[in-house]
């Protein structure tokens, strides 16, 4: 999906925490005393960051160290500038920081023997650990990510949670892929770590090793990964109806009760099948979230993080095809420019894959199926205005475009 946007609330991290401190701790609140946040086995206390009515960050209060996360809050949105997140960073570390009355979130009454997702990292990775955590918007699909670290205030690496079948199913797609990839010994990028994978107070707990956000990949190194990625356990030419591929699609489509929506992509994908099904595809592999959100270079090296969507055998071409998808913003003005502008790349996109032209607008018309399908299950699970507009945007293009390829009009770039 797009690239996760900064919005969430000071319910939803109480929700959050609850889950990563649950009974017998009390309900957690929130409060603006002008103290030093309490420390101990029987409290936790974190500061909402950038503020308390829309947190994005839970910054342990007592840990010097974890002022580290609030690099994190870049951008417009966020309101923090480089040179500001610095100053917030250094103000995070001083005794006199409290003084600020910053809003925070605190959980009580836990007790030296009662269970936390702390103490269980911690007996996990055999050292005390402390976490914060990365809240991203409010939505079925999202899980917490925690920055774990050491007593010291150090970086141990990043844990998912997965709190419900969706995303709990996404952990362990997740941890098997990273496995699977980190097996290849890539050339090209690096991955994560697995550090612990298991289940923790009926929740799906992955630890990885801490990657180097680094500076934006240049399309060559993207290129040479996309490739890479593709060819990791081959390319296997088969027809569509033969394909594997084409089976879970359906598959899953006939498995969403989305009413309108699901017959509609369920009216497309057949459609698809039947004109189409005799034609040659060629499988290979791809991220399934391929954008520069979760990607990064240090020292000329590419990293690349968030294999849940991981998959061995797709059609050729799906990843770069959804990096520039995600341009696409529905509901926005420019939308209908977005569009033109990615339909009018997908040629170029899908020759330096080495996707013969004859199975271009065929590679397209597969993607945009398996977005459609991809968007109605998690509609299934949660619907947003966002998701909603998403899925019918896709939806009509899968449609149209199965009407035959469409010359890109004038002014396209």
């Amino acid at each position: 999906m797009s690239a996760p946007a900064p919005t969430a609330s000071a319910s939803y991290a109480a929700e959050v925490a609850r889950l990563l401190w649950p009974e017998p701790w009390d309900e957690p609140r929130v409060t603006r005393s002008r103290r030093r946040g309490p420390s101990g086995s029987d409290t936790r206390d974190v500061y909402l960051f950038p503020s308390g009515g829309r947190p994005r960050l839970l910054v342990p209060a007592d840990l010097p160290g974890s002022s580290v996360m609030v690099r994190r809050l870049g951008g417009s949105r966020a309101g923090l500038a480089g040179p500001a997140r610095r100053v917030l960073e250094r103000s995070l570390r001083s005794p006199a920081f409290p003084l600020l009355g910053w809003p925070r979130l605190t959980v009580q009454g836990g007790g030296p023997d009662a269970d936390s997702i702390e103490r269980h990292l911690s007996a996990s990775l055999g050292t005390d650990v402390r976490v914060g955590v990365l809240l991203g918007t409010r939505r079925v699909n999202q899980k917490p990510v925690l920055q774990v670290f050491s007593a010291d205030g150090s970086v141990l690496g990043y844990a998912k949670v997965g709190h419900n079948d969706l995303t709990a199913d996404l952990v362990r797609r997740e941890a098997e892929a990273l496995a699977s990839v980190a097996a290849h010994r890539p050339s090209t990028f690096r991955v994560p770590e697995v550090l612990h994978h298991g289940r923790w107070s009926g929740l799906e707990v992955l630890v990885m090793s801490a990657l180097p956000s680094g500076g934006r990949a240049s399309e060559r190194q993207r290129l040479a990964a996309a490739r890479e990625v593709t060819d990791l356990d081959g390319r296997v030419e088969t027809t569509v109806a033969d394909s594997a591929h084409l089976t879970r699609l359906l598959e899953r489509v006939l498995g969403v009760t989305g009413g309108a929506p699901a017959e509609r992509v369920l009216d497309a994908v057949e459609t698809l099948a039947e004109r189409h099904g005799g034609e040659t595809v060629a499988l290979g592999g791809w991220h399934g979230d391929w954008g520069h959100w979760n990607m990064g270079v240090t020292d000329g090296v590419l990293h690349v993080w968030d294999w849940e969507r991981h998959e061995p055998r797709v059609p050729v071409g799906f990843d770069e095809l959804h990096f520039a998808a995600q341009a696409v913003r529905p509901g926005q003005r420019a939308a209908a420019q977005q569009q033109r502008t990615f339909l009018a790349g997908v040629d170029e996109r899908l020759a330096a894959l080495d996707v013969p032209a004859e199975r271009r607008h065929l590679t397209l018309l597969l993607y945009l199926a398996d977005m459609a399908t991809r968007y109605l299950e998690a509609l299934e699970h949660g619907a947003t205005p966002a998701l909603r507009l998403r899925t019918d945007w896709i939806t009509s293009l899968l449609e149209d475009q199965l009407r035959g390829p469409r010359p890109v009009p004038n002014g396209a770039p």
